[in-house]
């Protein structure tokens, strides 16, 4: 038998000569039907059918019924294949050569594995039992499916519809449109989620706000509702944790990419790091980066959160280790870090193993910056180490804390307020006293007008409490009813308020060194002009004593004593000069050289500031040959930089100094980098510097909030990139981009059904 049939074979598979049965009877050719004999084709070799033959088998029909048909002996009866049969069931074809009949559509688009074998491998002859059979295969799923693929592949041969490739890559298309409806709707919830720090999960995952928030779109979303309907059966549904993850996971990356290609477009960069524990009890090290980024046409400063990552171990190389593989990971070549800024702890800022000399030993141009806000604190605090600010601070928490922690005290001071129309407009629409930071100095300033404003309201509600038997209430009274408490009150209100502006500026992303310490010497020159003004000293006194004779209090001096060595001892009679010299100078002095050595502390690379126009004429050769050593790792010669320093300063004599920029980040907008490429190096160097490391304060304020007590399990990289959406949330996310991964995940939904198209087109072919 021929292995291959094609249309010039067909004939002699379709029309034997003669065929042997019990009467040896010859067969006319005019007889035999016109499809080809299937009971010659072996159903391992049916796939080399051609399209052609395929369709002479399940097109023509055997009307022919001068044909006699073999009998068959059946017990005691004979019996033979009658023609209405093929008439009654158009898919049955008979074959000659075995005195058979099969199922034409099982034959050629059945399963040879499939367990139906009747009509199929098995031919049938048992005559007897023939139509009880033959009804039972009509009602299969298997039959009635090969019969649509038949009737499919008959119409698609006319040319009356689409072909099957067609048909896959059309039902393909429309599959992934959908999936990818259902997956950005998915995805925008879980970016609103993470944008305003809503919990995504809940204590079932069918009551979570995850849910809740789909459902509501769905509402008016027809496809997503219908997949919500039908997730419990459906395998596939992007609504899991895990794949809540992964999501988080690209919206997290895509916010990061924004961030540092931006940071690559800029040469240089500073780092800021700072760690803290989470709710979790496990240290948390939060990385910010500082570069510059060109903004309709013009240079600006930015200061970017990307992260937090999980630190083992607080050690100085342990965290450095984690500062350079971030960068790493982030793309970020280190060996353009100019800056780094960390707070005063040791293991951020040792001289030998802290983070900043480990990070120095990889880039020694990463020149250390102590953060401005922590050295203002510190100021702070050590200046308020004078015993009568020290006791006068304790005294005043305690007293907070008594009001703040208990409804019983807390009433009596609400009930005390509302009858005092002044102390509510001093007040100004508070309802309670401010306890102190214990952390930040300068916004104890706030806590101090607050207790000020409200001293009589406060001393009125402790004698209520002391009348009602509150003993706290008496000790309490008997603390802040004396007149080194007051006046210790009035002058450190005084004096810390100075500093509020400038700890609120030091602050902001977009300032630079040379703004911080300006302002930094502002407030020094203030405090100095104070203490030598005695008529500051004289309003301070005079309201202390208001303070003190609204409750029958005096100005008086402590005891004096012959040998004193834990308090001032000065010999002063006067109240007035007494304080004025024990607590007011001494608190004054303290301050002004704390901030002097700390906050105003200048480089090498400050003498940046002799580039502005205004200064250019204190721009000797050796201030010169001093910033072109704090710069030369990446100037190209001293020669061609001394050059530019000429050209510079004819330039701006020419347009006349006192209308040059005050500030670095204007000039360097001035400054052509093709015309004067050192300056312009420098001065971007310079901007990347930080001022502080507030921006990871900040984020640590965001990590409290995203991952607070009752979310205590969730994971790091969770929690990073929803802080980093929280911080963030700001920035687009652009989820139709053709280049983002967030649509390339779409790609389970849409392999799943092309994998099943190819197996079908697959199955075809064999077929």
């Amino acid at each position: 038998m021929d292995k291959f049939i094609t249309r010039k074979n067909l004939n002699s598979v379709c029309r034997p000569k003669s065929v042997s049965n019990d009467s040896n009877s010859a067969i006319n050719n005019s007889d035999v039907p016109t499809y080809p004999d299937l009971g010659k084709i072996i159903p391992e070799s049916k796939h080399q059918i051609s399209d052609h033959c395929k369709v002479e088998i399940l097109k023509s029909k055997w009307h022919q019924h001068d044909f006699e048909f073999p009998s068959r002996s059946f017990g005691t009866k004979s019996r033979r294949f009658q023609p209405s049969w093929l008439k009654d069931h158009h898919w049955m074809r008979y074959s000659i050569s075995t005195d058979s009949v099969f199922c034409a559509y099982c034959f050629l688009f059945g399963n040879a594995d499939s367990k139906e074998k009747s009509f199929l491998s098995s031919p049938m002859t048992d005559w007897k039992n023939l139509l009880s059979i033959a009804r039972r295969h009509e009602n299969l799923a298997f039959h009635k499916g090969c019969v649509t693929a038949g009737e499919e592949f008959v119409r698609v041969s006319e040319g009356k519809g689409d072909t099957v490739v067609s048909m896959l890559s059309s039902s393909h298309k429309k599959h992934t449109e959908r999936n990818r409806h259902i997956l950005k709707t998915i995805i925008e919830v879980l970016l609103l989620c993470g944008r305003q720090n809503i919990p995504i999960r809940g204590h079932t995952e069918d009551k979570s706000n995850f849910i809740a928030i789909l459902s509501e779109f769905a509402k008016r979303d027809p496809v997503l509702s219908d997949h919500l309907a039908t997730r419990h059966a459906s395998r596939s549904t992007y609504l899991s944790p895990d794949i809540q993850n992964e999501l988080i996971n690209l919206l997290g990356n895509q916010v990061r990419k924004n961030i540092v290609d931006s940071c690559r477009n800029s040469k240089f960069l500073g780092i800021i790091a700072d760690e803290c524990t989470d709710s979790s009890t496990k240290e948390q090290m939060s990385l910010c980066i500082r570069f510059l980024d060109s903004i309709d046409g013009c240079l600006e400063i930015r200061e970017e959160f990307v992260g937090f990552k999980y630190a083992e171990s607080v050690k100085g190389m342990a965290v450095s280790n984690i500062i350079i593989g971030f960068l790493a990971e982030l793309n970020l070549n280190i060996q353009n870090l100019r800056a780094q800024c960390y707070d005063g702890a040791a293991n951020m800022s040792g001289k030998y193993s802290g983070v900043q000399a480990r990070i120095l030993q990889v880039v020694p141009e990463a020149s250390y910056v102590h953060c401005k806000a922590h050295s203002l604190n510190l100021a702070l605090i050590h200046s308020s180490k004078v015993m009568c600010i020290r006791n006068m601070m304790s005294t005043v928490q305690d007293v907070a804390f008594c009001f703040d922690y208990s409804a019983k005290r807390l009433k009596a001071f609400s009930d005390e307020l509302a009858e005092n129309d002044d102390v509510q407009e001093q007040m100004d629409r508070r309802t309670k006293l401010r306890t102190l930071c214990e952390t930040r100095w300068s916004s104890r300033a706030d806590s101090l007008f607050t207790f000020r404003s409200a001293f009589p309201v406060v001393v009125a509600a402790l004698q209520s409490l002391e009348d009602a038997k509150d003993e706290k209430a008496s000790q309490y009274l008997a603390a802040i009813l004396r007149f080194e408490f007051i006046i210790a009150l009035v002058v450190a209100e005084h004096v810390l308020s100075s500093t509020v502006a400038l700890t609120n500026y030091l602050q902001k992303k977009d300032i630079d060194l040379l703004e911080a310490v300006t302002e930094a010497k502002v407030v020094i020159r203030r405090l100095t002009d104070e203490r030598n003004d005695i008529s500051v000293w004289d309003a301070l006194y005079g309201r202390a004593t208001e303070i003190a004779a609204e409750h029958d209090l005096q100005p008086c001096v402590p005891r004096r004593a012959g040998r004193q060595q834990h308090r001032e001892n000065h010999p002063l009679n006067n109240p007035s000069d007494y304080w004025r010299v024990s607590l007011y100078l001494v608190f004054l002095d303290h301050l002004v050289n704390e901030i002097s050595s700390r906050v105003t502390k200048n480089e090498e690379r400050f003498l940046i500031s002799y580039l502005l126009p205004a200064k250019l004429q204190d721009l000797t050769a050796d201030v010169t040959d001093r910033l072109y050593n704090a710069y030369k790792s990446d100037l190209t010669s001293k020669v061609e930089f001394v050059d530019e320093i000429t050209r510079w300063r004819i330039r701006w004599n020419l347009a006349g100094t006192d209308t040059g920029p005050n500030k670095i980040i204007d000039l360097l907008n001035k400054t052509n980098k093709d015309i004067y490429p050192g300056i312009f190096c420098v001065l971007s160097i310079f901007l990347t510097m930080p001022v502080s490391s507030a921006s990871s304060e900040r984020s640590f304020s965001a990590m409290r909030r995203v991952k607070n007590y009752l979310r205590t399990t969730m994971g790091d990289e969770r929690m990073s990139n929803l802080s980093l959406l929280h911080v963030q949330r700001h920035m687009p996310v652009d989820i139709d981009a053709g280049n983002t991964d967030l649509i390339l995940y779409t790609g389970y939904f849409e392999d799943l059904f092309y994998n099943v198209s190819q197996a079908v087109m697959e199955r075809l072919n064999d077929l």
